[in-house]
């Protein structure tokens, strides 16, 4: 009988006492855009694509207008699910340039817990759709598209996170964590130009890993069944990232 051929070694996970200088984790990827402004950094079925230019002036306006209804370091902004995944992270990025830490509001909560979570971080605005109550759209017409000045450091917070059910328990997560955590895995599985991501069921938080690295993330409609397998071959997906829950859940 022949013998099974040997597994490829898999590159060993970094330690985690290795010393990462800690920084935002805005500076990276804005210093990406910089570099290279024409490369694509959203991907989407159907040809639609978003370059690194335009994904951070889009986020770059948003966090302006933001910043002038109160998002600043110290300060919350709740993110909802928008109707349009591209929204999503340019929400994301946009509140994290604003220095403000993101909210997740998932429209399928209960509204006595939904209101809890609004109640207890008191955001001074509210990105997205199907949250009662939340302001209308933000505009942004006229704001400036360069990245915003802001009294950012690495240990102000970047998400303030709730676990599903019961009484939620806030989970704070700082901008040197989230760094720190996204280079371990830079370590462990290198990402660059020419890569295209596909994330799932992951923290919003770990979209911005692609997005320092040069390379592209591939985004899912949520509503579209049987979009994954098709995004795969139509876009070239180098690279699958998925949260365990989102395999089991089917």
């Amino acid at each position: 009988m022949a013998e099974a051929p040997a597994l490829p070694e898999l590159p060993p996970l970094p330690s985690r006492a290795a010393r990462y200088p800690a920084t935002t984790v805005v500076g990276p990827v804005e210093a990406q855009a910089a570099r290279t402004p024409d490369a694509p950094a959203l991907l989407l079925a159907g040809g639609e694509t978003v370059s690194y230019r335009e994904l951070n002036a889009s986020a770059n306006r948003l966090a302006r207008a933001l910043a002038r209804r109160g998002a600043r370091p110290g300060a919350v902004v709740g993110l909802a699910g928008p109707s349009r995944p591209v929204e999503l992270v340019t929400a994301l990025l946009a509140v994290a340039k604003s220095g403000a830490a993101y909210l997740p509001l998932d429209p399928t909560d209960t509204p006595g817990r939904r209101e809890r979570l609004l109640a207890e971080n008191a955001p001074v605005w509210v990105l997205g759709e199907e949250v009662p109550g939340a302001p209308a759209g933000l505009e942004t017409d006229g704001e400036l598209p360069t990245d915003p000045p802001r009294a950012l450091t690495p240990q102000h917070l970047l998400c303030v996170g709730y676990g599903p059910g019961g009484r939620p328990t806030a989970v704070r997560l700082t901008h040197a964590e989230a760094d720190r955590r996204v280079r371990e895995l830079q370590a462990a599985h290198p990402l660059g130009p020419g890569d295209r991501v596909l994330q799932l069921g992951l923290p919003l938080w770990e979209y911005l890993w692609p997005l320092r690295t040069g390379a592209a993330v591939v985004l899912a409609d949520p509503w579209q069944e049987g979009e994954i397998g098709a995004l795969v071959r139509e876009l070239g997906v180098t690279a699958v990232r998925v949260a365990p829950e989102a395999l089991l859940g089917g």
